[in-house]
């Protein structure tokens, strides 16, 4: 008898379980209670937010839990100026998407015209006419952000005489001084070091200054 009543317990929540998940589906996937009436755009400045909308491509009015969620991110990495974007459903009708956009630090040359690029080395947008930034260069990304490392390390009077920074690899760093001289700087390491030994090594004759060894400076004619 009591084996009888634990089993007909049982069968009532499976089936309670079974009729809740039942109507919870019909209600997310189905019905119109669950539905986007508005998108919500934050972190947008420089982005307008009609083309993050139009670039999210998400329809008024669609299911929320039919909006795939991870695709509309991928649309949104699609535009050079979004850094970074993250699409949640707000319920019970909000689809909200958090973006970070890009912040130019440097500036770079490419085959398409100058460019301005962000603290990863990632060339986003075409850079204005007025665009007040250091010139830097490298292959790849991660170059250019060694590039973009090394310049924000020097000193206010060495910034001052450098017209590019360029990073063939991040290991392998040169500079090209307001004088026309060369400067051989290695890696991103001792920066304090080599800006001191350069300060001086600059007073002497010379077309190019190594100081990717610090302690073993190197002129040369």
């Amino acid at each position: 008898m009591i084996r009888k009543k634990i089993r007909r317990r049982i069968l009532f929540v499976v089936f309670l379980i079974s009729a809740l998940a039942s109507t919870f589906f019909y209600i997310g996937w189905y019905s119109n209670l669950l539905i986007v009436k508005t998108i919500e755009v934050r972190g947008a400045k420089e982005v307008p937010v009609q083309v993050i909308t139009q670039t999210a491509n998400v329809n008024l009015n669609t299911q929320l839990f039919r909006v795939p969620i991870a695709t509309v991110a991928e649309r949104l990495s699609m535009i050079s100026q979004i850094d970074r974007a993250e699409v949640r459903r707000g319920w019970p009708s909000t689809l909200v998407i958090d973006i970070s956009e890009r912040s130019p630090v440097a500036l770079t040359d490419t085959a398409a015209g100058r460019f301005l690029v962000d603290q990863s080395g990632f060339p986003y947008l075409p850079a204005p006419v007025a665009a007040n930034f250091p010139l830097i260069s490298g292959p790849d990304d991660k170059s250019r952000a060694a590039s973009i490392l090394v310049w924000q390390s020097f000193p206010d009077w060495l910034k001052a005489e450098i017209t590019i920074t360029n990073a063939e690899n991040p290991n392998s760093i040169w500079l090209m001084m307001t004088s026309g001289r060369k400067v051989l700087w290695g890696s991103v390491d001792k920066a304090q070091d080599k800006s001191a030994v350069l300060k001086v090594l600059r007073r002497m004759a010379g077309s190019t200054y190594d100081v990717s060894i610090p302690e073993f400076p190197v002129v040369k004619p």
